[in-house]
């Protein structure tokens, strides 16, 4: 009988247990916006370090141990981040270049203090001609403050930027063609 109702006993422990355990949450999967699809952009390769081939969003706590690099958990990015800047660039075509090489070496968040954060993208663009020569090459370090110090500002942050390159990317293409 003790038997009996020391298993009992075990299985209500089993039930109630399971039954108030927190569900197992999906990560939420993001991209860098909804894509203008034109004919006016011109061909854009992006390459990167292995480790920036991932859909981990990463950060940095330069207060605490700036040589750590952490990942968000709960929120992913659709694709691998140079995947999805080059679906996102798009510049318009200019006479001289027929395809940009952007060779992406940092995309970030970091922390300065826990409230105090930035979104950071390097990235070097060669201009290439179309008899593949290049033309010009210019790096573009872009960074800018988060709206709030965790993934969704990070996200946010990196669409701002992703649109800042476009338009830095376009403006300095403008200028070759004035050369």
């Amino acid at each position: 009988m003790k038997r009996l109702i020391y298993r009992i006993v075990l299985l209500l422990a089993g039930l109630i247990t399971a039954c108030s355990s927190p569900q197992q949450v999906m990560p939420t999967s993001h991209d860098l916006g909804t894509i203008a699809l034109s004919d006016a952009g011109m061909s854009i390769t992006v390459n990167a370090p292995v480790w920036l081939w991932n859909a981990r969003i990463r950060y940095r706590l330069l207060y605490k141990d700036a040589t750590a690099i952490a990942y968000y958990n709960q929120d992913r990015w659709e694709a691998p981040v140079p995947a999805l800047l080059e679906r996102r660039l798009i510049v318009p075509t200019n006479a001289q270049v027929s395809r940009l090489i952007v060779e992406l070496t940092q995309f970030e968040q970091q922390f300065k203090a826990l409230q105090d954060a930035r979104v950071v993208m390097a990235l070097t663009v060669s201009a290439i001609s179309n008899n593949d020569h290049v033309l010009a090459t210019r790096t573009f370090t872009l960074a800018q403050q988060t709206e709030s110090a965790d993934a969704k500002g990070a996200i946010k942050g990196f669409v701002a930027l992703t649109e800042q390159a476009n338009q830095a990317i376009a403006f300095w293409l403008q200028s070759l063609a004035d050369k």
